[in-house]
């Protein structure tokens, strides 16, 4: 049965992954939650992740012009959750305080988190700023994937392990 659901919601009801974002500029390092990200293009590799324009992760985007799109495993849960409450701005290091463990990047200054089921480099290419939220393009640099390690994803608010194709 067909039920209207607020607007507000209307976000909800589109399934998506879970991510870590990955940023840094001037040997400061920082690591952000985002449950939007998508492949644009293949050619050239495009990549979108949403950012709220409060954000201390969009000021290092725009001012280093990188990021590292990390998607999350189970592992990786009370990281999102915790995520939450701390800010860039506020505390010396997001991956110490998240008891994150990272990785050195190929091409960009933002770490790799370690034990996600793929990670991406990416090159700020553009952005576009809506009312509160920033949009920003990457190009991928680098990819990386762990086929051992399930991803992670949302809908209507609740998480679950992508365990393979049906």
């Amino acid at each position: 049965m067909l039920k209207e659901l607020a607007l507000a919601n209307a976000y909800r009801v589109t399934p998506t992954g879970l991510y870590l974002i990955s940023t840094a500029y001037q040997g400061k390092r920082n690591v952000q939650f985002a449950f939007r990200a998508l492949g644009l293009t293949v050619d050239p590799p495009l990549l979108v992740i949403g950012i709220q324009a409060d954000n201390f992760s969009r000021e290092v985007i725009q001012k280093s012009g990188e990021f590292v799109v990390n998607v999350c495993s189970q592992n990786h849960l009370r990281a999102v959750d915790k995520s939450r409450d701390l800010s860039g701005r506020n505390v010396e290091d997001k991956f110490v305080a998240l008891g994150l463990e990272t990785l050195p990047a190929k091409h960009v200054e933002a770490p790799l988190v370690a034990g996600c089921h793929a990670n991406v480099e990416c090159k700020l290419v553009n952005s576009m700023e809506l009312e509160g939220l920033y949009l920003f393009v990457g190009q991928a640099l680098a990819s990386y994937i762990d086929d051992q390690v399930q991803p992670v994803g949302r809908l209507a608010g609740k998480t679950f392990r992508l365990d393979g194709p049906i």
